[in-house]
């Protein structure tokens, strides 16, 4: 008898009824393999950065904002990252107390607030960026420059269809 290339198999109901290999069933959803691969990105990122650095995940996503853009708003930064507004505001209040983010009130419409880096804050990014930059070509690293092209533009697509389903409920 022909020995199987898998090390264990398990079956689990699918939801149309039938069975299905539980080994099998990442493969069968993209949108299944995408909340997967995010998952893993994220323990590597906690598993790598956080520790080194002391911050979470959402707020370096709020450093890394401020640092592509002067300055950015809570709101800006949650609709971005699509981070609930709970997240946002809990991270932002921490980097706020370390002294790494400064918040304004806009010259422009008194009801909002500016975030800015501080220097400190600029300074942790640039010490960051090498751990994380590293972590990515890790990941990457399977795909050619044509795939992460074609990848790219097509999670792009994905997002935008998300955003148009998200508008239309």
């Amino acid at each position: 008898m022909a020995k199987s290339s898998r090390s264990s198999t398990s079956s689990t109901r699918s939801p149309s009824g039938g069975t299905r290999r539980t080994d099998d069933a990442p493969t069968e959803n993209i949108l299944t393999l995408i909340h997967i691969l995010s998952n893993r990105i994220t323990r590597a990122f906690s598993a790598e950065v956080e520790p080194k650095f002391g911050i979470s995940l959402p707020e370096w996503r709020v450093i890394m904002t401020l640092a592509w853009r002067e300055t950015s708003t809570a709101n800006d930064i949650i609709a971005i990252w699509s981070l609930d507004k709970m997240t946002a505001n809990r991270a932002i209040r921490k980097l706020e107390e370390a002294d790494l983010v400064r918040r304004r009130r806009s010259a422009d419409d008194r009801r909002r607030f500016d975030l800015s880096l501080t220097p400190e804050g600029r300074r942790l990014y640039d010490k960051i960026v090498p751990a994380a930059n590293e972590r990515y070509q890790e990941i990457v690293s399977v795909l050619s420059r044509d795939d992460r092209h074609v990848l790219g533009d097509q999670l792009s697509k994905l997002l935008r269809q998300a955003e148009c389903v998200k508008r239309n409920k």
